[in-house]
């Protein structure tokens, strides 16, 4: 997908990662070559087969980015999208949050594409996730937004993302409506605010963690 700015932020890489060059086909300009996963001490552990393409909203969503030397199975059960085998490297909620303010690809490079190349490598090696991993589905949803929210129930999951999606804010003295005695700027302020970057992922979210919760009565959300 060409992307002017894409195509402007590419030009420093190949001076920050040696093994990328910049490569055009198509009237579309992207990166290609390799990137190495090397360890605190300088130990090579492995070297990925690369390209990675300009995305409809970079720099305000990741680039997208391939391996195309299938080092590992291109499905979803290693974080790949089946639809286009682009890499999956985090939930789209998060990295709407993460990209708010605009992420420059280098730093994606450096902070999020090298670090999801470690995990597969660990995983290839160890025939696990060494930082453990979302699962896929319904399931996935649920665990990231528990992860950030703590709800006790499903009820108080759904009635937090509500309150999210309705810019819920209040006085800095006022206690939290869920953490009972506790000020809301001490337990969830930071987190609804956070959240509130990926209102349009949360709205579609809760419909179908709502559909869900009431057709699995006695589902109880995993430990936070």
């Amino acid at each position: 997908m060409k992307n002017e700015q894409f195509e402007i932020d590419i030009e420093v890489v190949p001076n920050v990662f040696s093994g990328l060059s910049i490569v055009e086909a198509d009237g579309e300009k992207f990166l290609k070559g390799e990137l190495p996963i090397v360890d605190a001490n300088g130990k090579e552990w492995a070297k990925y087969n690369v390209e990675i393409k300009g995305s409809v909203s970079y720099p305000y969503s990741f680039p997208k980015l391939f391996e195309t030397a299938d080092a590992f199975p291109h499905n979803a059960d290693w974080h790949v999208y089946e639809n286009d085998f682009s890499c999956c490297l985090d939930y789209p909620a998060n990295e709407k949050i993460i990209c708010r303010n605009g992420l420059h690809v280098s730093d994606y490079i450096k902070n999020h594409a090298i670090p999801y190349f470690a995990n597969q490598t660990f995983r290839i090696r160890e025939g696990y996730y060494r930082y453990g991993e979302y699962s896929h589905g319904i399931f996935g949803k649920i665990e990231y937004y528990q992860s950030k929210l703590k709800a006790k129930n499903p009820a108080e999951l759904l009635e937090m993302l509500r309150f999210i999606l309705q810019d819920y804010n209040l006085p800095r003295t006022a206690e939290c409506p869920f953490c009972h005695k506790v000020k809301f700027r001490h337990c969830h302020r930071d987190v609804f605010r956070e959240l509130q970057y990926a209102k349009d992922y949360i709205s579609q979210d809760r419909k179908q963690l709502l559909a869900f919760f009431l057709s699995h009565p006695d589902y109880k959300l995993p430990k936070s």
